[in-house]
């Protein structure tokens, strides 16, 4: 395991945890994180090291404007993420992976479904809490930031102890992106992960959304489990669910 940086398409530096199994095969798996969080959520530490440990290449990485990775968080949309995700996508390719599955928590998830629907070459997304909407101001801010928002073009709000600012770039973006619209774009297998007690975004619309998807989309649902999948108990569910899984629909040669 190694910590690497590479260049977004602003030329922002954005930093990263690589591992490289010595017998990856040309597997790779690239890893988002959710929206004000960073490539060391505890879920994504988990899910990447067991990827490492199935062979893949693996990839978690922080979109500029978070973690540790350049750029300024009010300049972040949905768009710059997709695009970001491609970079990385690109950077493993150029270190021997040419089997591409990525996968990512909450926003990250979401990210990961709308890169996966514009590219021909992800073989898989694996996502973790995401809604079956993208972010919206009657979702995320209060009466008088809405207010600000409309006034001012952008107004600050304060997340996991960070005092962030987001404007209407953000939500104007967001608003092009409807999952209903974007799932019959993603060709490849699908496994999405809800976590039933989840109090952030509510999984019974996604898992109505995806009742209703092509036989190559799968759905765990984890009881025990809140957003953050917060519980050893609820990351071990995903974890142990993750080689079948796998061999479902990697097995060799396949």
């Amino acid at each position: 395991m190694q910590s690497i940086a590479f260049k977004n398409q602003y030329n922002e530096t954005l930093s990263g945890t690589l591992y490289q199994p010595s017998s990856a095969g040309g597997l790779g798996f690239v890893l988002g994180h959710c929206f004000t969080c960073s490539r060391h959520t505890r879920i994504l530490i988990d899910l990447g090291n067991t990827m490492a440990e199935l062979g893949f290449s693996v990839l978690r990485f922080d979109f500029s404007g978070n973690g540790q990775s350049q750029g300024r968080f009010e300049e972040s949309t949905y768009s710059k993420q997709v695009e970001e995700m491609g970079t990385a996508i690109d950077f493993l390719k150029e270190n021997g992976a040419d089997r591409i599955l990525i996968g990512g928590h909450s926003m990250g998830g979401m990210v990961s479904l709308f890169t996966a629907a514009q590219r021909t070459d992800i073989r898989g997304v694996i996502a973790l809490a995401i809604g079956s909407e993208s972010l919206h101001p009657g979702r995320l801010l209060t009466d008088s930031q809405k207010s600000r928002l409309s006034d001012t073009g952008s107004t600050a709000f304060s997340s996991r102890g960070r005092d962030l600012v987001i404007t209407r770039q953000f939500f104007d973006d967001a608003a092009g992106y409807d999952l209903r619209h974007v799932l019959p774009a993603v060709r490849c297998p699908v496994l999405v992960v809800l976590a039933a007690a989840d109090t952030v975004t509510d999984p019974l619309p996604v898992k109505a959304l995806f009742k209703d998807t092509h036989g190559h989309m799968d759905v765990l649902e984890v009881d025990e489990a809140d957003h953050m999948f917060s519980t050893a108990e609820s990351r071990q569910t995903v974890i142990d669910y993750l080689p079948q899984w796998i061999r479902k629909y990697f097995s060799e040669g396949r």
